[in-house]
């Protein structure tokens, strides 16, 4: 008795709807998702022939004649209405599977029926999980949500040899355009070295001027210059000791700078500016470029000996839109990133992520980035219809770019107008929308005669759709 209350216990827990019938239909078991589904207590329940929900109209059609006469699992959707709220409908899917006894005939069905909202957050849900699972570095997200997602066949190879050369101390140099990850490719191969656990120092050569990108680099004794510390300062060579230092941008370098970072590269020595004295020091050195160093060499504007000095391992990335494969994983990962950040719960519907995965992203990882976070914070609903991504992440038209449900090929002042004015009574603006998206809804189920189908022509899901008729109790 005791281990039965324990089975009923785990299957009462369970989110799908879990039921098993007779040979003759009658119901024997109920879980507690069932009986919410259809909003009859379970002892009453436990009085029913299937048969009776056919005829009172509850369901559709009977899964159970197909099992009892094919003798088979039978896998099929179903419609479903709450016995108490008839309005109220679910869609189903419905696996069915029989048990036979000795002479092998159905003795009994066990059924396991899943609404379709539910099927589709689960799979929202595994779809991040599994974008999360793809990160190589295994957790190891930066700051600000950066993490290395390789789906692709060329972020996996790019990815395989930057594991490689994170067991050596030779200079690696990572090229590609603005915004494709260098700087979080740089942090994955320190954190894959052995210098981990020491300092991971990162200086762009583009944001400063010559001689205070050189004070960074090197530091400086007292009084060096106007303006220096009066105790002096360390370098970005000194604080990155035992560690790995990224010369980010380093196509920016002056000319006249580039022969005195060659020889901290050779000889693991440098001088403060205003001293003499030399200082050993060991580190690890990245380098990462958005030009091509090659053609800068050429044109007398990056030092060859330089050039050949840091590209003992070079590595580019390629961009976003050679990647496609990583576009929906990485729109994933962002998209959980920036609902936690921003106490949300936000999802992206179909057409949405078509259009994620079509457009170049010129911008690369950056450019999706900000723009998943825009669409999390103005997005109005749950669900994230953007029929136009190239005006979202141009800035332009924010907000009538990003719309709860869209209406296609039609002129929407022409098909629909809400019929009351309370905005002349002072209403609020929430309430308003609230009105109007209430009225609206009623328009469209009204002339549609179906939410899947009102779904569809609005653009958006019918989980949706059942939501809001649950929010606005229609």
């Amino acid at each position: 008795m005791e281990q039965n209350l324990f089975y009923e216990m785990i299957l009462d827990n369970f989110t799908d709807a879990v039921y098993v019938l007779d040979d003759k239909g009658n119901y024997l078991f109920v879980n507690s998702a069932y009986v919410q589904m259809l909003n009859i207590p379970k002892s009453d329940l436990l009085t029913y022939n299937v048969h009776d929900f056919l005829e009172s109209g509850v369901i559709n059609f009977c899964i159970a004649d197909i099992v009892y006469e094919e003798k088979r699992q039978v896998v099929m959707f179903q419609d479903i209405f709450d016995a108490v709220q008839h309005g109220r409908r679910y869609r189903l899917l419905v696996i069915s599977t029989p048990v036979f006894n000795r002479e092998g005939n159905v003795q009994n069905i066990i059924y396991v029926a899943r609404p379709m909202n539910v099927q589709e957050q689960l799979q929202y849900e595994a779809g991040l999980s599994e974008a999360v699972a793809q990160f190589v570095s295994k957790g190891e997200v930066a700051a600000g949500g950066d993490a290395i997602i390789a789906t692709s066949a060329a972020m996996r190879e790019v990815l395989q040899l930057a594991l490689t050369v994170s067991e050596v101390d030779s200079a690696v140099l990572i090229s590609g355009e603005s915004g494709t990850g260098k700087e979080v490719l740089a942090n994955y191969i320190h954190q894959k070295s052995e210098r981990s656990g020491k300092p991971m120092i990162i200086i762009n050569c583009a944001s400063l001027p010559a001689n205070l990108l050189e004070a960074e680099l090197f530091g400086y004794e007292k009084g060096a210059f106007t303006g220096a510390l009066p105790g002096g300062k360390k370098g970005m060579f000194e604080e990155a000791e035992g560690g790995t230092i990224l010369l980010d941008e380093i196509n920016s370098m002056p000319l006249d700078l580039q022969g005195k970072l060659l020889r901290a590269i050779e000889t693991k020595m440098i001088q403060r500016i205003g001293t003499t004295k030399v200082i050993r020091v060991n580190f690890r050195l990245l380098a990462a470029t958005n030009e091509d160093l090659e053609e800068l060499v050429r044109e007398k504007l990056f030092r060859a000996d330089l050039y050949y000095r840091l590209n003992v391992i070079p590595i580019k990335l390629p961009p976003l839109r050679e990647r496609r494969e990583d576009i929906i994983p990485l729109a994933n990962h962002f998209l959980y990133y920036f609902c936690k950040k921003h106490n949300k719960m936000k999802t992206y519907t179909m057409r949405t992520l078509e259009g994620l995965q079509q457009y170049d992203w010129p911008g690369n990882v950056r450019q999706l980035k900000n723009f998943v976070e825009r669409s999390v914070v103005i997005s109005i609903g749950e669900e994230i219809e953007i029929a136009d991504i190239e005006s979202v992440v141009g800035g332009d038209h924010i907000p009538s770019a990003i719309k709860m449900s869209h209406l296609p090929d039609l002129d929407y002042p022409q098909v629909f107008k809400p019929e009351f004015s309370s905005f002349e009574e002072g209403i609020s603006l929430q309430d308003y929308l609230t009105q109007c998206e209430r009225e609206y809804l009623l328009w469209a189920l009204k002339k549609y005669d179906s939410t899947y189908r009102a779904a569809e022509a609005l653009g958006t899901s019918q989980s949706l759709i059942m939501r809001r008729k649950k929010k606005h109790d229609i």
